[in-house]
């Protein structure tokens, strides 16, 4: 009498499919292929047909809170366009900082002119960011006239910030 082999005599792929949990949905087709008298790494190939149209049954369509998740996704977009626009606790010129540090630039520099009477003095800025790259540039962004140092500052870091997205750096 012959033993009992592990493996079909034949090469032919045979086909299992997967149905889901209630049987009514055909989800996948798995084949392996099994040749007889030889060890053979098992081939898997899944098959997914027809999901694109199907919406899980449990899946809500809206969340726990009762708000249609569109709004809660436009929120997120809102906010997270005003951090990008200067909205966000963290100053402008810490972000200028933070975005040169990561892609290895030297840290931005900033020049003031002082204009105008003592009792009445307006500050202008002009911060210089080398861009060291494949063609080194340096960028120079100057601010308006402003009342305090602190506000020149952060108003031509804003600018460099707007020039560096432009140029496609950020």
């Amino acid at each position: 009498m012959e033993p009992s082999r592990k493996y079909k005599s034949s090469g032919v792929p045979v086909k299992k499919e997967v149905e889901s949990e209630d049987g009514n949905d055909l989800l996948a087709k798995r084949r392996r292929t099994e040749v007889s008298g030889s060890i053979v790494q098992l081939e898997q190939q899944i098959e997914v047909f027809g999901m694109e149209n199907k919406a899980p049954a449990a899946l809500p369509v809206e969340d726990s809170t009762g708000k249609d998740p569109m709004d809660v996704l436009n929120s997120c977009a809102v906010q997270n366009s005003g951090q990008a626009n200067g909205c966000s606790n963290e100053s402008v010129c810490s972000r200028l900082l933070k975005i040169c540090k990561a892609i290895g630039w030297k840290e931005p520099a900033y020049d003031f002119e002082e204009q105008g009477p003592q009792h009445s003095k307006i500050f202008k800025c002009k911060v210089t960011v080398h861009l060291d790259g494949l063609v080194n540039t340096v960028m120079e962004c100057f601010s308006e006239a402003k009342p305090r140092k602190k506000a020149a500052r952060e108003n031509a870091a804003q600018g460099a910030l707007w020039c560096l997205k432009r140029s496609g750096y950020v």
